[in-house]
């Protein structure tokens, strides 16, 4: 099959698009012919790349066999429409989350309306599906494909605990000795929810856990809030914001090996959405237990006490007696741990899901 894949969010910028739009195309590119058309920088330059993906699409069409063409998000629906009109091919994108989220009327129009007219949409989760039928996207037109991981680069790619920690102290000078790590990993915006877990959540686990540490890697502009939030809270040299740390890197994967608990603190925000959580899959291939709030679609990376455990959404003192309770039992850290990893592997390997891709592909150039 001969696919044109047009995305916005592809590295070297960083991100959970960008790391999933980078695995979608070696994975759809292992077995079929793709013609990838990718910015990896600023989205200031969008108008641009938009115009240039244009002329660079509508000339590798012309001059090639093209089947499918693909886009990366729903931002670059009018771009889809109008190859759509030009070459009548089967035209679909992804809604990651944010895309479903954002209001307003120049994005209703600009956006959405000439979403509306292409011929699928691929939501990483159902509460992204129902976002959009909501706003007006036929049912018919939506289909459901979770996001998936590499496995193949991450099934042995478990280092030892002693050696991790090790690298992590000398790298970022902090103490791990005798101490319990609870993790995240993430871009530090609001939805995150991480300002809030250090003064609502910290406190309670800190009760029952005095030799803990609070790993935060991650940038983003939420970062000075959180550093004010560290200092206000007490929580200075109990809590650490790493900065941001290469993905899939040798020390950002030896982040997860170290730690014993991965945190996602989500709270809800306007105009946003977490429309799947892709480092919950992430945590799982690195056998780290998973507790997270049951908000937007995270619950359809994580399914409760398969590969990690689901708290209802603001509740404090269920979440910090969740994440005490497996800092202070290792026997059910280490069973989470193994089910969450056999989890994974099973259901979210890039193979399943890139099948599942291609069978929406044949089945609209079926209809042709």
């Amino acid at each position: 099959m001969n696919i044109l894949y047009i995305t916005r969010k592809f590295p070297p910028s960083i991100g959970g698009m960008q790391t999933q739009s980078r695995q979608f195309y070696d994975s759809i590119a292992a077995g079929n012919k793709v013609y990838l058309i990718a910015w990896g920088h600023s989205q200031l330059f969008l108008p641009l790349f938009m115009a240039y993906a244009f002329m660079v699409s509508v000339l590798l069409v012309i001059t090639n066999k093209v089947d499918v063409i693909q886009l990366g998000d729903l931002v670059l629906s009018p771009l889809g429409f109008l190859l759509k009109i030009l070459f009548n091919k089967p035209v679909l994108s992804v809604s990651h989350g944010r895309d479903s989220a954002y209001a307003g009327i120049l994005y209703d129009l600009l956006v959405l309306c000439p979403a509306k007219k292409l011929d699928r949409i691929i939501c990483v989760s159902n509460y992204i599906k129902e976002r959009l039928a909501a706003r007006g996207i036929p049912e018919n037109k939506l289909a459901v494909i979770p996001n998936g991981i590499d496995i193949k680069g991450r099934i042995n790619n478990c280092l030892d605990k002693d050696i991790a920690r090790r690298a992590i102290a000398a790298h970022f000078g902090i103490m791990l000795t005798d101490k319990k790590i609870i993790l995240s990993v993430s871009r530090l915006v609001p939805k995150k929810g991480i300002k809030e877990f250090i003064e609502e959540g910290m406190p309670r686990i800190n009760e029952k856990n005095k030799d803990i540490l609070f790993l935060v890697a991650g940038d983003g502009p939420q970062a000075p809030e959180i550093d004010n939030a560290i200092r206000r809270s007490g929580f200075f040299g109990k809590a650490h914001r790493l900065g941001y740390v290469e993905h899939d890197s040798g020390l950002y994967n030896a982040l997860f090996t170290a730690s014993d608990v991965f945190v996602m603190p989500n709270i809800k925000v306007k105009d946003d959405a977490e429309g799947f959580g892709l480092v919950v899959l992430e945590a799982g291939m690195n056998a780290l237990p998973v507790v997270a709030y049951e908000v937007d679609g995270i619950a359809e990376a994580l399914h409760n006490n398969k590969n990690g455990i689901l708290i209802k959404e603001g509740d404090y003192n269920a979440f910090a007696e969740t994440v005490s309770s497996l800092l202070s039992r290792p026997d059910l850290r280490l069973d989470l741990a193994k089910k969450s990893r056999e989890y994974v592997m099973y259901n979210f390997s890039w193979d399943r899901i890139a099948g599942d891709y291609l069978a929406q592909y044949a089945q609209l150039m079926e209809k042709r």
